[in-house]
C-alpha cells in the first residue's frame, strides 16, 4: 500500500479473474502502466466454476423452434454468428498455444426424431462452425447412424432409444484448470510491468482533472489512493455491486445464473466420452470426463444471493439426479454415487426480455451514467478472454496514448497439469514456496487448487497432507502456530462447502 499510494495509473482493472488477469496482461503489453485488484484470490470466481468446456460455440444456436426463433429475432442469429466466431477462433487460439492447459474430449450429440433440431440443420450448424477455423484443430464433425452411435457406452445409457436416429460426433476440447490460466495470465502482466493485487478491495471515487481516484484496502486494513485515467470493472457477477457502490442509480448491467455440478465415477467404457443433450427446461446438459471420472450439469437457475457464498445445495443435486435418471437412466447414478460438486455464477447481461440475462458480451461505457472514463464487462466468456483483452487495448488506443513500448506475448506457462504423468507426485515444498512468495497465493486453498491445481485430482487429493503444506506456508507467512490451526480450519471448511455432497 505504502508503494502505490499516490501513484498514477494509465488503467486500473478491477476484478482478478481470467478475464481482469488477461485484459491486464493485454493492456499492459500495449504499453499502458496498469493496475489489477481483485478482492479474494486470483480465479476465486466464475473462472474456477464453469463446466471448464473450450467448446466449439454450438450452444449459442440453441433455441426452442431455432428456424422460428431465429426467423423472428435476426439479431438473435447474429448475435449467435458472432459468439460462434469467437468461440471458434478462442478454441484454436488456447489449443495451438498452450495445449498443455486442455483436454480433447470424444463429445456426442444424440439425434431423436421429434427434436427441434433436424439432422440437416446439425449438419448446417457444423459446416457453418467449421468455416471459423483453420483446418489444423478440426471439429472432426461425422454423423453416424442409429446402430453405430448405441455401440457408445453413454448413448446406450440413454432414455428413448425407440426415438433415437443418429448421432453427430465430433471434437471437444475443455480447460482442465482454469485457474492456473488466469494464474499465469496475472505473472504475465507483472512481468509486463503491471502492480497486481489480490484480497484488496477497489472503491471507485470521484473524477478530476480526467484522472479517477480509485481507493485500496488489502485484507490487513492498510489504505492507499491511486489515480488511473480508465477503470475496468471486470469483477463478473460482483459488478452491479461495484457500480452501485459508487453510483447508486446505476443501472443494472448484469444477470446472473448458478450453474451447479455433480461429479461422478462411471464405467472404464465410458472414460474419455462426453455427451450433451437438452434437460427437462430446453437448456444444455453435459455429462462430461474428466480425469477417471465425470462431472454432470449444469443447472441454470436465476442467481441474486451473494456470489461468494455460492455453492450446490440440495435443490440442485436433487435436479442433476432426476435429470440424469431421465436422460441417462442406464447410467444408474444415486445419490450416493456422488464424489463431489461444485456451482458458479455466469456473469451474463441484463436483458429484460431475457430473464436468465444475454449471452452476448458488451463493453458498457458508463460515462453516461456520471461515470466518465470507467467501463464494465458483461457476458465475457472464459473461453474468450484474450479477445476480451484486445478488445479493451483497442478502445483504449481511440482514447489514450500508451506511456511505455508494445511487447509481443508468448502465452507460454512453466507448469502442465497432466494426470496421466502422475500430477500428485510433482508436489514438494519447493512448489509450495515459489506458490507464496511468488505468485501471492495466502491460504491453503490458494496453493492446493489455484497454484499447484491438487485439489482436482480426485484420487490424490485424500492422500494430500494439509498439515504439511500449513507448515511450509507458515514459515514463509510467518505464521504462528493458532494462525497454523485455523487456516487449516478454514481449508476445510471451505472445502466441504464448495465441493461437499449435500443431503437431498
Amino acid at each position: 500500500m505504502e508503494n502505490i499510494n499516490g501513484q498514477k495509473f494509465d488503467v486500473v482493472v478491477i476484478g482478478g479473474g481470467i478475464i481482469g488477469a488477461s485484459t491486464a496482461r493485454e493492456v499492459a503489453a500495449e504499453g499502458y502502466s496498469v493496475l489489477l485488484v481483485e478482492k479474494n484470490d486470483f480465479a476465486s470466481g466464475a473462472t474456477s466454476r464453469s463446466s471448464r468446456l473450450l467448446h466449439c460455440g454450438l450452444r449459442y444456436f440453441e433455441a426452442p423452434k431455432p428456424v422460428r426463433t431465429f426467423m423472428r429475432n435476426p439479431h438473435r442469429l447474429l448475435n449467435a454468428l458472432k459468439m460462434s466466431k469467437q468461440a471458434m477462433k478462442a478454441r484454436y487460439e488456447v489449443v495451438k498455444s498452450v495445449p498443455q492447459r486442455v483436454n480433447s474430449i470424444n463429445f456426442i450429440l444424440p439425434i431423436y426424431s421429434d427434436d427441434d433440431f433436424k439432422p440437416w440443420q446439425i449438419d448446417l450448424g457444423f459446416s457453418v462452425l467449421s468455416r471459423f477455423t483453420p483446418g489444423d484443430v478440426p471439429l472432426d464433425y461425422q454423423r453416424i447412424g442409429k446402430s453405430e452411435a448405441l455401440s457408445n457406452p453413454l448413448i446406450a445409457s440413454l432414455s428413448n432409444k425407440d426415438k433415437l436416429i443418429g448421432a453427430a460426433k465430433f471434437t471437444e476440447y475443455q480447460f482442465n484448470w482454469p485457474e492456473r490460466l488466469c494464474v499465469d495470465a496475472v505473472m504475465d502482466a507483472r512481468r509486463l510491468g503491471a502492480v497486481t493485487l489480490n484480497y484488496t478491495v477497489a472503491k471507485i471515487k470521484g473524477a478530476s482533472g480526467g484522472d479517477r481516484t480509485i481507493e485500496l484496502r488489502d485484507h490487513m486494513g492498510k489504505t492507499a489512493h491511486v489515480k488511473a485515467s480508465r477503470v475496468m470493472v471486470m469483477a463478473g457477477a460482483w459488478i452491479d455491486r461495484v457500480l452501485t457502490d459508487v453510483e447508486s442509480t446505476m443501472p443494472r448491467k448484469s444477470t446472473g445464473t448458478k450453474g451447479a455440478h455433480i461429479v461422478v465415477k462411471l464405467p472404464e467404457a465410458c472414460r474419455g466420452q462426453g455427451i450433451t443433450k437438452l434437460n427437462s427446461k430446453g437448456e444444455p446438459f453435459y455429462c462430461i470426463p474428466w480425469s477417471d471420472y465425470h462431472y454432470i450439469g449444469p443447472t441454470e437457475t436465476l442467481y441474486e444471493g451473494n456470489p461468494d457464498e455460492v455453492h450446490a445445495d440440495s435443490e440442485d443435486v436433487r435436479f442433476l439426479l432426476d435429470e440424469t435418471a431421465s436422460l441417462f437412466p442406464g447410467l444408474k447414478i444415486t445419490h450416493e454415487d456422488i464424489v463431489s460438486t461444485w456451482a458458479g455464477v455466469r456473469p451474463l447481461t441484463f436483458d429484460e426480455n431475457q430473464p436468465k440475462g444475454a449471452r452476448n458480451k458488451v463493453l458498457h461505457d458508463l460515462s453516461r451514467h456520471g461515470l466518465s472514463g470507467v467501463y464494465a464487462l458483461t457476458a465475457g466468456p472464459i473461453m474468450s478472454h484474450r479477445d476480451t483483452g484486445r478488445e479493451v487495448v483497442t478502445k483504449l488506443l481511440q482514447e489514450i496514448e500508451p506511456h511505455g513500448q508494445r511487447t509481443s506475448l508468448e502465452y507460454a506457462s512453466e507448469f502442465s497439469l497432466n494426470y496421466a504423468d502422475n500430477f500428485y507426485s510433482e508436489f514438494s515444498e519447493e512448489s509450495v514456496k515459489k506458490a507464496v512468495n511468488d505468485e501471492d497465493a495466502r491460504t491453503i486453498f490458494d496453493v492446493i487448487y489455484r497454484r499447484l491445481g491438487i485439489g482436482w485430482d480426485y484420487d490424490a487429493l485424500p492422500e494430500l497432507d494439509v498439515d504439511h503444506v500449513s507448515r511450509i506456508m507458515a514459515k514463509e507467512l510467518h505464521w504462528t502456530e493458532v494462525d497454523r490451526k485455523s487456516e487449516v480450519e478454514k481449508f476445510l471448511s471451505e472445502s466441504r462447502k464448495l465441493f461437499g455432497v449435500p443431503d437431498i
